[in-house]
């Protein structure tokens, strides 16, 4: 039986991405996911986040074109199960009110892993100190062990 996992967007950019300093976490990270038969969740706009950084990284020439558009295809080809609906959206932002955070973007993960009663990964070191004593099921990629 698979069990759900939410991770957001910067964790599968970590494991595409050269100048990422977490890219080897992330990787192991992916690796124990798929071993441990985890289903990849995430809200709607994981899409939009993947395309939006990999398009900024060829902006400033960190990746060639060609790179970017194969690095894309890669990342957006993953099986990720997708939410959106109103309940969640609204949950996303009382999450943001709740955790005093500027945007609702990042909350709208928590919402997905709350409705799942799962764990949330982010590579967002600054979400996760703003939200993980109130929120045990959060999860920074930087604190990932393959000895987990």
């Amino acid at each position: 039986m698979t069990s759900p996992v939410v991770a957001d967007s910067g964790i599968l950019l970590a494991t595409a991405l050269e100048d990422e300093p977490l890219k080897l976490n992330a990787q192991t990270l992916l690796t124990f996911w798929r071993v441990g038969d985890h289903d990849l969740a995430a809200p709607i706009l994981f899409r939009y986040e993947i395309v939006a950084v990999i398009r900024k990284h060829v902006s400033r020439g960190r990746l060639s074109v060609q790179e970017g558009i194969e690095t894309r295809d890669r990342l957006l080809s993953l099986p990720v199960s997708l939410y959106l609906d109103d309940d969640l959206l609204r949950r996303g932002y009382e999450l943001a009110t709740r955790f005093n955070r500027p945007t609702a973007y990042d909350t709208q993960y928590l919402a997905v892993a709350e409705r799942l009663n799962c764990e949330f990964w982010t590579a967002d070191e600054r979400l996760y100190n703003a939200v993980h004593n109130d929120l045990n099921w959060v999860k920074w990629l930087g604190n990932f062990s393959s000895q987990q």
